[in-house]
């Protein structure tokens, strides 16, 4: 008994692979004889509907001879035939095939619909066969499941066999239309309702058009996209074809781009379309939903327009709450919409003096927290960021001051039927917001208060402490005589970061002192906001690069001529402890103590006596003792390079400085 079972089920596997990969058709012909159309999983698949789900063709033939119109008519546990499933994933050679057997399996729904009140044969009028009117209950036709799945040669196929009440409504009313909206597939919506313009305003039980579902989908428009720049998504680039093969051979999020872009396109042609052909004479009540509110309510602004654009009439539709589309608008700060509505619609007057059934005027709306952008929510604005509240709160303030702009003052003092002014009603509903911004700028303002302070003061003594020091009998920088350039380029950074660290100072102090009152969220704080930040970050930058010159004064930057020391005859020489470039010594064995770390080129000029003796070149390596080269005079102290002056450069040539930039010199050769 058990080897029986494990025979079944390896035989039913070995089937599996044969129809999914299309080969091993005598395994299928072996399984077809022995186990029939005997469900294969939980499911209730059979045989037939891995084979029209695989799309395997030769399958289908090689059973034909075998087939019955009963063995096509197995439904699973969704109620889907094999003609379903070859509809839904688009195959279709196998479509064609099972039409060629029957024909009437078209009419043969799922389970997945609504049950009850459908679409049987008494209610259209057409008389289907006796086997096939205990089906129509339920839902979806192969037809239906074909526009749900955006296959439009197996739609076109299935609607050329038969395109009627039957087979394009579901029981709910929901027609091919319907499904092709709801599923994005606006490709496939555009050829219908070229095809079958009458669907347009075809409407579901619950008195929903294809134009009321498409008013819902925000994220098929570009206002409503992840992309939000102005332009992304607006028009397809050119030219399109070297486009296309550009994104179709880069990475898969370009892909996404793409077809966003695609989507938001087709969207906006297939809502021309429907409102070319929509009968608006359903709307003039509250009980069909109205696709110019569903619309503004999800600010898809596209759709908005170009419901104006066609019937610039009903612009005065009101909501359940008496409502006009500024009022929500404004509810929702969607400012395009608002400029837009401002600008184009005549006697707007009318409109922005329109009171709702609860007194609230369109100051009151404007009152309401909330935000420009999508990515906040209005439900979550407790638990907000507090450097965001700073932000929400300006924005808050500037969107009522510009709305109050565009009202008649009269309405301005205006109360609701809950006896509050709309300047009251804004102070209520702003207060956790503000109190939140107030606390996050005062702790802002202590933290980078510190931050200035510290860089003012150091920046104050710098600028007193010239590298090099100040020589003695004039006064001035020592380095202002060879390196004037780069000494003024210090002393810029330092000044320039000193100012900017006090302006950033006076702007937090300003802060401190602040009442922080709605009205100051207006300009003031905005502005000095910005220059806290502008200035704070001035003073960082000058600060590091101040030091970044200062290191450059100091000779520790690469590929740069130093020179170490210039001694006039009769001076004294600095820093002779440190080396002994030139010892005494025979003629042929002057040694030099190199400190570099890696290669570098030594140029020595020297003079004896006033006069020019030879320069000498070669190349060190390491730590070590290097020859420099023989001396034709002969023996030569360090008193005779001292007392006849010379000039003594080191070059470092290739020099690679430690992880902090800090390097022993190429040469401490003082003379």
């Amino acid at each position: 008994m058990q080897r029986d079972l494990s025979d079944k089920a390896s035989r039913r596997s070995q089937a599996y692979i044969a129809a999914s990969e299309g080969r091993s058709l005598e395994i299928l012909c072996e399984f077809w004889r022995e186990e029939g159309v005997s469900p294969m999983d939980n499911r209730g698949d059979t045989i037939l509907h891995f084979l029209a789900i695989h799309g395997n063709l030769a399958g289908f033939e090689i059973l034909d001879s075998n087939l019955s119109i009963k063995d096509l008519e197995i439904r699973n546990s969704n109620g889907d035939t094999p003609l379903h499933e070859a509809a839904k994933f688009g195959k279709q050679d196998v479509v064609e095939m099972i039409l060629k057997k029957e024909k009437e399996l078209v009419f043969m729904r799922n389970n997945l619909g609504e049950l009850g009140g459908g679409v049987g044969s008494p209610d259209t009028g057409r008389v289907l066969p006796d086997r096939l009117s205990n089906f129509c209950s339920n839902s979806e036709t192969p037809l239906y499941v074909a526009a749900a799945s955006g296959e439009k040669d197996v739609f076109t196929l299935l609607a050329n066999c038969d395109f009627s009440e039957v087979t394009m409504k579901r029981n709910d009313g929901k027609t091919v239309l319907h499904a092709t909206v709801a599923h994005n597939c606006y490709d496939l919506a555009i050829y219908i309702v070229n095809q079958y313009p009458e669907l347009v305003n075809q409407r579901d039980n619950e008195k929903i058009s294809a134009l009321n579902v498409l008013a819902t989908k925000q994220l098929s428009f570009k206002s409503g996209s992840d992309y939000l720049f102005e332009e992304i998504g607006k028009t397809p680039s050119v030219p399109v074809q070297m486009i296309e093969t550009m994104i179709y051979s880069c990475n898969f999020w370009l892909q996404v781009i793409d077809e966003a872009k695609q989507n938001h396109v087709l969207a906006l042609i297939l809502a021309k379309m429907l409102l070319e052909n929509y009968d608006w004479s359903y709307n003039t009540d509250y009980i069909v939903p109205n696709p110019l509110i569903q619309a503004s309510n999800l600010k898809i602004n596209e759709l908005v327009v170009e419901i104006l654009e066609i019937y610039p009439e009903v612009v005065e539709t009101l909501d359940e709450q008496k409502r006009n589309i500024l009022h929500i608008a404004v509810e929702h700060k969607n400012r395009f919409l608002f400029d837009y509505l401002v600008k184009k619609v005549a006697h707007i007057e009318r409109m922005l003096a329109d009171i709702d059934e609860e007194g609230n005027t369109i100051l009151h709306y404007a009152a309401n927290v909330g935000s420009p952008f999508r990515t906040s929510s209005s439900e979550h604005f407790e638990e907000v960021w507090c450097v965001l509240s700073v932000f929400m709160m300006m924005w808050g303030i500037l969107w009522f001051k510009h709305v109050k702009y565009h009202v008649h003052p009269r309405l301005w003092d205006v109360k609701n039927s809950k006896g509050v002014t709309a300047e009251e009603l804004f102070e209520k509903n702003h207060l956790q917001i503000r109190k939140e911004a107030e606390d996050a700028i005062r702790n802002l303002a202590n933290s980078a208060l510190i931050l200035a302070t510290l860089l003012c003061t150091v920046n104050f003594a710098a600028i007193f402490t010239v590298p090099g020091g100040f020589d003695q009998k004039t006064g001035l920088p020592i380095l202002l005589q060879n390196l004037k350039r780069e000494l003024l380029m210090l002393i810029f950074y330092l000044g320039a970061a000193l100012i900017s660290s006090v302006v950033t100072i006076g702007t937090l102090l300003s802060f401190i002192l602040c009442k922080f009152h709605s009205d100051d969220f207006y300009i003031s704080l905005p502005i000095r906001v910005i220059i806290a930040m502008v200035s704070v970050f001035y003073a960082t930058t000058f600060s590091v690069l101040a030091c970044v010159q200062t290191l450059n004064l100091d000779n520790i930057f690469l590929n740069k001529d130093i020179t170490l020391a210039e001694n006039k005859a009769g001076s004294p020489l600095e820093k002779q402890e440190h080396s002994k470039c030139l010892t005494n010594s025979e003629p042929g064995k002057e040694e030099v103590y190199i400190g570099g770390l890696n290669k570098f080129e030594l140029i020595v000029s020297w003079n004896c006596n006033g006069k020019e003796r030879r320069v000498v070149r070669f190349l060190g390596e390491g730590r070590r003792r290097c020859k420099i080269g023989k001396f034709n005079n002969g023996p030569c102290t360090e008193m005779d390079f001292r007392d006849s002056g010379h000039l003594l450069r080191v070059k470092k040539k290739g020099v690679v400085m430690g992880f902090f930039g800090i390097m022993e010199w190429a040469a401490q050769l003082f003379c």
